[in-house]
């Protein structure tokens, strides 16, 4: 049994295909329609996307977690499972999660979820703290400058913080990062966006974050800061 790691599947948001660029999903019509405005610099917000393109996104993101996450394996998705007005938003949330082939879904609460889901999935939590082998992670669907026992982590005992939310945005665009000391910062947006629509297996996480948390040890070790990004230094020794 493996654990994996997603965010923001956004099942049946038609306005998350244009605004994060899922232009893969989109049918040729919407697809050429986006690329013209998007050029022109024109008003996205004008292009409506059609029930192909949703439907498109809806079943490849299901094909492509069922692709890798297996009926006894864990699923965390940390936010924004499925979108909709009124009674139509359960409806989607139940026919995608029925899609999915994993017995245990995981759900962290994000902005668009609504707690009437509830019951589709194993466990649901705002955040929580876990273990994936020897590895702390703690999850929540928003980015976080500092988590429990962050200053602990070291490449030999990782200790990591897991969001979603912003669409790999920072991947994108690392100098929107508002953390002055992003590179030892141990934290990874999980999202489908910054995946090629792939969930996140946790060997793959560590890939990414390794080279952080070794600069976490640098920087502890050059600042003599236990907790850098608390701006704590060593703790006071013992007087003799």
């Amino acid at each position: 049994m493996t654990t994996y790691y997603c965010s923001d599947p956004h099942a049946f948001h038609g306005n998350i295909l244009k605004f994060c660029r899922r232009i893969s999903f989109m049918s040729d019509q919407d697809r050429a329609t986006f690329l013209e405005i998007e050029a022109s610099g024109g008003d996205l917000g004008t292009l409506r996307i059609g029930e192909e393109s949703i439907a498109r996104m809806n079943r490849a993101l299901a094909d492509n977690i069922n692709a890798r996450v297996g009926p006894g394996d864990t699923l965390w998705c940390l936010g924004d499972w499925a979108f909709g007005r009124g009674s139509d938003y359960r409806r989607n949330a139940r026919w995608f999660r029925d899609q999915i082939v994993c017995r245990d879904v995981r759900l962290i609460w994000g902005n668009h979820d609504d707690r009437s889901i509830r019951d589709l999935f194993t466990v649901t939590h705002d955040q929580v703290r876990i273990r994936d082998g020897d590895i702390a992670i703690t999850l929540n669907h928003y980015p976080m400058i500092t988590w429990d026992g962050q200053h602990r982590g070291s490449v030999a005992a990782p200790n990591i913080h897991l969001y979603g939310h912003v669409h790999a945005l920072y991947q994108r665009e690392p100098e929107a990062n508002p953390l002055r000391l992003s590179d030892a910062w141990a934290a990874l947006d999980v999202g489908f966006d910054g995946h090629d629509y792939q969930v996140w297996s946790i060997d793959e996480v560590l890939e990414v974050l390794r080279p952080r948390l070794l600069g976490l040890e640098t920087l502890k070790r050059e600042r003599r800061q236990f907790d850098p990004f608390r701006g704590r230094g060593e703790p006071a020794r013992p007087r003799n």
